[in-house]
């Protein structure tokens, strides 16, 4: 499907107050979706909680902060048995259902799974399973989250989470930060910079394509994953412009830029590039999108990652 049909209806989805709960329901027809949710999430929160090299000792409190709760509660309860003491998830809308949960959560049940927390956790495999069969015991979602000590804010501010908790020892984001404007990330990433303990890790995900060429019933197959890196920032928001629709456009050299401005010191950035890698040439790529960064040694460079792993502390 061309990318200007989805994008259209999108448009029009955005105008409804179900838009975004409408623009989901493709996704959770295929086969096994919330089975998938569940192992996506969870290996992912792994991954990234590996990546940051954090220790979870018996005798210390630790919080985490995750920015982009999604549809799913499976990465705030993973870092609730990994032993993080108070996990505050975050978004923009309220996503999380119960009857959801339920169906996701069930698919933990898993020895393999649950070892590897053990394995870098503080609690011992009967206790996480002690832990894991309370929770699918609930009934409601207020009852799970205050069970894990994980507090929810949809609709979130910065205030907001300063009001909650104003220090942490570990933030993550999985495939977040493309969504969220330039303006908010200048101020998210100077917020991280004071929120972030003297050891504390933070460790974000994100995806640099255009999600128009995403694998799915409205992909559009014929064009680069960088298409949307050749309009003018007016094009491009008249056609994307919308909370459904929004991608930032930018690439891993912008959440670089903000790491030095913001006096970050960044571990390590893990690129990569995980389908077929169609760059743009330099010419193909629109000067608005140039502009977007200090400097750019080379245009193309912003073509050079379909998804990377940015690891920093203060």
């Amino acid at each position: 499907m061309h990318w200007k049909i989805k994008a259209s209806l999108q448009k029009i989805l955005h105008f409804t107050k179900i838009g975004d709960q409408l623009n989901h329901i493709p996704a959770t027809l295929i086969k096994d979706y919330h089975k998938n949710v569940c192992l996506y999430q969870y290996y992912e929160c792994i991954r990234k909680f590996e990546a940051s090299n954090i220790q979870l000792a018996t005798e210390t409190k630790k919080s985490a902060l995750e920015i982009g709760t999604g549809y799913s509660l499976i990465a705030p309860v993973i870092l609730y048995l990994l032993g993080f003491e108070t996990v505050v998830t975050v978004d923009i809308s309220k996503d999380v259902s119960m009857k959801t949960f339920q169906k996701q959560i069930q698919y933990l049940n898993d020895d393999a799974l649950l070892q590897t927390i053990v394995k870098h956790g503080k609690f011992s495999l009967s206790e996480i399973k002690e832990k894991l069969t309370q929770i699918q015991s609930f009934k409601t979602l207020e009852k799970v989250v205050a069970f894990c000590n994980i507090i929810y804010i949809p609709r979130y501010t910065l205030d907001a989470i300063e009001s909650t908790q104003n220090s942490f020892d570990y933030i993550c984001s999985q495939v977040v930060f493309e969504h969220i404007p330039p303006a908010f990330l200048q101020d998210l990433f100077a917020k991280m910079k004071v929120w972030l303990t003297e050891d504390g890790r933070a460790v974000h995900t994100i995806n640099f394509i255009d999600h128009f060429a995403n694998p799915g019933f409205f992909q559009d197959k014929n064009i680069s994953e960088f298409n949307f890196l050749k309009y003018s920032d007016a094009t491009w928001n008249f056609w994307a412009g919308n909370d459904i629709a929004y991608t930032n456009r930018l690439s891993y050299l912008y959440y670089l830029e903000l790491c030095e401005a913001n006096e970050l010191t960044v571990i390590d950035f893990i690129g990569e590039n995980y389908r077929a890698h169609h760059p743009l040439p330099a010419a193909a790529i629109h000067e608005d999108i140039i502009k977007k960064y200090k400097q750019l040694s080379n245009v193309e460079y912003v073509c050079k990652y379909q998804r990377g792993t940015l690891i920093f502390k203060k």
